[in-house]
């Protein structure tokens, strides 16, 4: 009997046929009311024709989506050599992408390599694009401009960080060079107007110059949200970071409550790049972030320093980059915190390096002389220049080597 046609009876644990045996399915079953049983049928071909519904809608969905990928991504192992087959098996069976793969080097032909970019599987489209720069015959900005929008996500290998997860798109732009500036500004302004949602587009905003053309690209950036969880609760703010940073160097006033906003949301996940944004950008918008961050996480810095391989989001920022951004606010209320500071800090128990960070808070307010800092000043001044004479500098003549700037490749990140 057909899936769709039985009906499982709770009271006799029969398999009753939904056809025109009633007879024998109130019999079997007992049921008392003919009434009931039709209406339990009439329910289950209800939800019999939705459920035909929705399969044949999955399906159609399901088929479309494996065409459009076929059509960008047509190339399966077996349309590649044999003997350059079990290479790209084990790649495959590996489960990560590497920096780079001797064997393709050695084997893959340029043909070979353009269609491994385009192949079906996410792993050997990321794992040809370093064996393809190594190939000066292969126009390597065509091939990032062709692949900015392969948003398939890849575990790559990240060395002593472990493995990271990525999309091709940003594996690619992280990997590739561009031999021209133009050529690069070129690909920033696609990935800022047209690919904003990868990871590069928010990296990018740490260096890249305000320019008036993509400051509505920005601020969308920095006010959506990237990434929610069940319960709606942000967590890309590290990506949105930069985005916040990008939309400071405007300098418009009407951005300001955006970005304090964002950061009193979110400030337990602060990193240096906040404390760059109010080092740079000082405002007296950002106090509230400054003080709140003092309160509650400045004292309870682990010892894991950023970059460092904790993992842990505490450790995005060092007391240090809040240390200089509270120092840039040149105030009364940053005196009066940095007073506080002063007074607070050798009287913890538990707070690793408390002495440097000690001695890198008096030597900041000594080298940043200001009105407000007079009072300040006065009290360190002792300590400041004990600190200093205990410096000693050598001097050294600077050795200036000729750069050779035609070849110069020009990066992502710099």
């Amino acid at each position: 009997v057909p899936v769709w046609k039985i009906l499982c009876c709770g009271r006799c644990w029969g398999i009753c046929e939904l056809d025109s045996q009633i007879e024998f399915c109130s019999k079997l079953c007992k049921f008392k009311s003919r009434e009931l049983l039709m209406a339990l049928i009439t329910i289950a071909k209800s939800l019999l024709m939705l459920l035909k519904k929705q399969l044949l809608f999955i399906g159609l969905i399901s088929l479309f989506c494996s065409c459009n990928n076929s059509a960008k991504h047509p190339y399966a192992i077996k349309d590649f050599r044999k003997k350059l087959q079990p290479c790209l098996r084990r790649m495959v069976d590996g489960g990560f992408v590497m920096g780079g793969d001797s064997v393709l080097r050695q084997m893959a032909t340029d043909d070979e390599l353009i269609r491994l970019v385009n192949s079906e599987h996410p792993i050997l489209r990321a794992a040809a694009f370093p064996e393809i720069l190594e190939r000066k015959s292969i126009n390597h900005f065509e091939i990032v401009m062709g692949h900015l929008d392969d948003t398939a996500i890849i575990p790559m290998d990240a060395g002593e960080f472990g493995i990271w997860y990525r999309s091709v798109s940003d594996y690619i732009l992280q990997e590739a060079y561009w031999e021209t500036q133009e050529e690069k500004d070129k690909t920033v302004e696609r990935v800022l107007t047209k690919h904003n949602y990868l990871r590069s587009a928010y990296l990018i905003l740490e260096q890249l110059k305000p320019q008036e053309k993509y400051y509505s690209y920005i601020l969308d950036m920095a006010t959506r949200p990237k990434r929610l969880s069940d319960d709606g609760y942000e967590l890309n703010f590290n990506d949105i970071e930069y985005a916040l940073y990008g939309l400071a160097k405007f300098k418009k006033k009407k951005d300001i409550k955006t970005i304090r906003n964002q950061m009193m949301d979110n400030l337990w996940r602060l990193s240096h790049i906040s404390f760059r944004l109010i080092r740079e950008f000082p405002d007296t918008a950002y106090f509230d972030v400054l003080q709140t961050y003092h309160r509650r996480q400045f004292y309870k810095f682990s010892g894991n320093r950023r970059y460092g391989f904790s993992g842990e989001i505490p450790d995005r920022a060092n007391p240090e980059d809040f240390i200089e951004a509270l120092v840039a606010q040149q105030n009364d209320k940053s005196a009066l915190l940095l007073d506080t500071i002063l007074n607070r800090l050798p009287l913890q128990t538990y707070m690793p390096d408390k002495e440097e960070i000690n001695d890198m808070l008096i030597l900041e307010i000594w080298e940043n002389p200001c009105a407000a800092y007079s009072k300040l000043r006065a009290k360190i001044k002792s300590r400041a220049e004990e600190i200093l004479d205990r410096r000693i500098g050598i001097p050294m003549e600077p050795h200036y080597f000729p750069v050779d700037t035609t070849k110069r490749k020009i990066y992502w990140y710099n």
